[in-house]
């Protein structure tokens, strides 16, 4: 994060030359661990992206769901559909194929997840790494480095499904997959993998997630670990979004009204489009609006009289592809601050407090053999994020 507390601290300077930044981590309200930079009346709380995790994110607020034809399935070769209830926490309900495009998680390996959360994956057993169970002896041969060399006797996994099926061939695992044909399709899920150790399996810990059959239908909860790291050492570390800060002028509540003079270059706020973009799109004539107006710190950013609308008030088109009719097509205004893993959306203000309440929403993802990409609109959430006070800062990123 230097570059970027770097660039905050002169878009601060910039306005208030004789002020100074302190910094001390803090909590917000929804107990996201931030960092709070002060100078003068002005404050802003930053996620400390380096305590945040899946694991400490909120519960969910809203259940939904996801049915996706058994034709996708096909074409995908796995099963993106899923349910969830509010409460569940976010690790329960998010898959790796999800996020993929923007943390690269498919890239880790055990191994490498051990050193960063300093968490053992010596006592571990093969029912605890998740992606395990969708693995036949075919997959198995082709994601692990050198496996295919090793002789079976020195797999005890793979010696012992084959010879429940009986095969009792001796020699390394290529050999007896050139000898047997049936032996590739052997599931290791028939087996009760809790009886055997992660290292079981020579270099499974040195291999990335992404080799793995199926590996994008495996929750973030089931990789050992994985739900620890925090969202600044991931292979793609997440966007600080400090690149576009302004000041949260005064929140405007539900007797606020879409007005026909504010149109596009009046809003911050809007849909997501297939590039990951926010498209900015206004409140609705005479519809609910209520929303933040923003003011500018530098004076150089154009922020000054925008409004960020809340996600309670308007709904917009979200998604692409085939996913894009899932929740009826629609997401709650919002803009991508952090990169697209999610989308954060004001959920709703308080005149009375003067305070902006923020939530966070993701979207499920699945990319086809052939390249072809689809996202549902971001509606899985909200999960409860920091919220600002009036003439206080707010990041905004570039997205």
């Amino acid at each position: 994060m230097g570059a970027k507390l770097m660039l905050l601290k002169k878009i601060i300077l910039s306005a208030f030359l004789t002020a100074a930044i302190s910094l001390c981590p803090g909590l917000s309200l929804a107990e996201v661990p931030t960092v709070t930079y002060n100078s003068g009346k002005f404050q802003l709380k930053s996620p400390d992206w380096s305590r945040i995790s899946w694991s400490n994110l909120d519960a969910v607020q809203e259940g939904g769901f996801i049915n996706v034809s058994s034709d996708i399935v096909r074409q995908l070769g796995y099963n993106p559909s899923r349910s969830w209830n509010a409460g569940q926490t976010i690790d329960s309900i998010i898959m790796l194929g999800d996020v993929d495009e923007a943390f690269e998680q498919s890239k880790f390996t055990l191994n490498r997840i051990s050193a960063i959360t300093n968490i053992s994956t010596k006592e571990l057993t093969l029912d605890k790494f998740g992606l395990m169970k969708w693995q036949d002896l075919g997959s198995l041969s082709r994601a692990v480095p050198n496996l295919r060399n090793v002789n079976i006797s020195r797999i005890k996994p793979v010696q012992d499904l084959l010879q429940r099926n009986g095969i009792n061939a001796g020699g390394t695992l290529g050999q007896v997959l050139s000898s047997y044909n049936e032996a590739s399709n052997l599931s290791l899920g028939d087996l009760d993998l809790s009886k055997y150790s992660i290292n079981s399996i020579p270099r499974l810990g040195e291999t990335q997630i992404g080799r793995f059959q199926n590996w994008q239908q495996t929750l973030i909860k089931e990789i050992p670990g994985l739900n620890k790291v925090p969202f600044d050492k991931m292979p793609i570390p997440i966007d600080s979004g400090l690149n576009v800060v302004g000041i949260a002028s005064v929140v405007l509540g539900e007797s606020e009204r879409g007005d026909s003079r504010a149109r596009d270059n009046y809003f911050v706020s809007g849909k997501i489009n297939r590039s990951n973009e926010t498209v900015i799109v206004p409140c609705e004539v005479g519809k609910e609006c209520s929303y933040l107006e923003l003011g500018d710190v530098a004076g150089s950013q154009g922020l000054y009289g925008k409004r960020w609308a809340s996600g309670s008030s308007q709904q917009v088109d979200g998604g692409f592809g085939i996913l894009q009719a899932v929740n009826g097509g629609k997401e709650p205004t919002g803009r991508l601050v952090y990169g697209p893993a999610f989308k954060v959306v004001l959920t709703g203000v308080n005149e009375a407090t003067g305070t902006a309440n923020f939530g966070i929403f993701f979207r499920v993802c699945i990319r086809f053999f052939w390249g072809g990409r689809s996202c549902t609109p971001y509606f899985i959430g909200p999960v409860p994020w920091i919220p600002v006070k009036e003439n206080n800062l707010v990041i905004l990123g570039g997205n």
